[in-house]
């Protein structure tokens, strides 16, 4: 079928355009709290997808991937506005301090590097991403199950910069993501 823009037309007139800017976040610590200034100051996330592991399927002829496995799936990565006394980062750092705790590392001994117990820092924790239409109504929810922050990036100062507010970003982990969108 070729390119027909009358058909184009129709399509975005009846169905809309989704608006990449309208979407809220829900972030449940491992103790089940949720800092709700956290999720206000998210200015960006990015729905994780997933990947199927293939192998090669080297017969005699054409050479296929065959799907195996179960799926992988991709960090999620979500951006915050900084407050001025960079509470953002220090919730996150908090979080963080849960996996390896490093939160005495300036005691006399250099502190300890001990992994904490998987559900301490995952048991009740959970990323849900709900994309909003034009007019706030959810379109799709995901959730994301089992989280905790991989890595939190580093926050760039710089004295060329007069402007813009300071952004911290995070990318996550997660045991798996489920769709719990109500229609």
């Amino acid at each position: 079928m070729a390119f027909n823009v009358t058909n184009f037309t129709s399509v975005i007139a009846s169905k809309g355009l989704a608006s990449s800017n309208k979407f809220e976040v829900a972030i449940h610590f491992p103790n089940g709290s949720r800092e709700q200034d956290l999720e206000l100051m998210c200015d960006t996330v990015s729905i994780a997808g997933k990947s199927i592991q293939d192998t090669p399927d080297i017969q005699y002829g054409v050479r296929r991937a065959i799907a195996y496995s179960v799926p992988q799936f991709n960090p999620l990565s979500l951006s915050f506005y900084c407050t001025e006394k960079l509470e953002e980062k220090k919730k996150l750092d908090e979080w963080q301090n849960l996996i390896i705790h490093t939160n005495d590392i300036t005691s006399s001994n250099g502190g300890n590097f001990n992994v904490g117990y998987y559900n301490d820092y995952t048991s009740s924790s959970k990323i849900i991403v709900t994309k909003l239409d034009t007019s706030g109504n959810s379109v799709f929810t995901f959730e994301y199950v089992e989280v905790f922050p991989k890595s939190i990036n580093a926050i760039e100062l710089s004295h060329g910069v007069s402007s813009g507010p300071l952004k911290v970003s995070a990318s996550f982990q997660y045991a798996y993501w489920k769709d719990t969108t109500r229609n």
